[in-house]
């Protein structure tokens, strides 16, 4: 059979940029053995140097790289990505793949931060959806207070970064004029900053 011969070729390739793979994630967060199948990756996370998550995918390579197993959540679009690079560019798949899954653990480490820390300044609970790239919450800025004055809704536009392409921040019917002035820089500060520092820089006292 004429096609064996470029069959097994091919395979030895692909096994080949899976070794090569292996030396060269060591240093960005993917770790990965071979696998009498094929090859097991892991892809750490984490948000500007607090460890995360470990995401698991367990690849197959013969006779065509599949994904056997995996951990990432059913919200992150793998297969999509597996379409699109996986039997073209395995490099590019992991890749695009991390920067999926570091942007959804930032923003929900960001969520968790500012419900655990600012719980004083927050009325009730952070409303999110499982991706966390809508965020919609009540607050004010000095953590003593009883009203909430300020409302925000955050939408992350870009799946693959853990700031928000969009921040709307309102002021209550009735607020003082003072605090209205403010909305703008608020909407700034949850553009530019995390969002757990955003309300820290906005709760300091030269700011409130």
């Amino acid at each position: 059979d004429a096609a064996q011969p470029d069959d097994q070729a091919i395979l030895e390739r692909k096994m080949r940029s899976v070794q090569d793979l292996l030396q060269l994630f060591y240093l960005t967060g993917l770790s990965g053995k071979q696998t009498k199948h094929g090859v097991c990756f892991c892809i750490s996370t984490a948000f500007e140097g607090t460890y995360l998550d470990s995401f698991h995918l367990d690849l197959a390579t013969k006779p065509r790289v599949q994904i056997r197993r995996h951990s990432v959540p059913v919200f992150i679009p793998l297969e999509q990505l597996a379409r699109k690079h996986l039997q073209t560019d395995i490099r590019r798949f992991l890749s695009a793949l991390s920067d999926h899954l570091n942007a959804y653990v930032g923003r929900r480490y960001q969520a968790d931060q500012l419900q655990e820390r600012f719980s004083g300044h927050l009325e009730g609970t952070l409303q999110r959806n499982s991706l966390c790239n809508v965020l919609v919450f009540r607050y004010n800025t000095s953590g003593q207070e009883e009203t909430f004055p300020f409302s925000a809704r955050l939408l992350y536009g870009d799946p693959c970064r853990s700031l928000p392409t969009e921040a709307v921040v309102s002021c209550a019917p009735g607020a003082a004029a003072s605090l209205a002035e403010r909305t703008a820089a608020h909407s700034d500060a949850f553009r530019r900053l995390p969002l757990h520092r955003a309300l820290e820089v906005l709760s300091s006292p030269r700011e409130s």
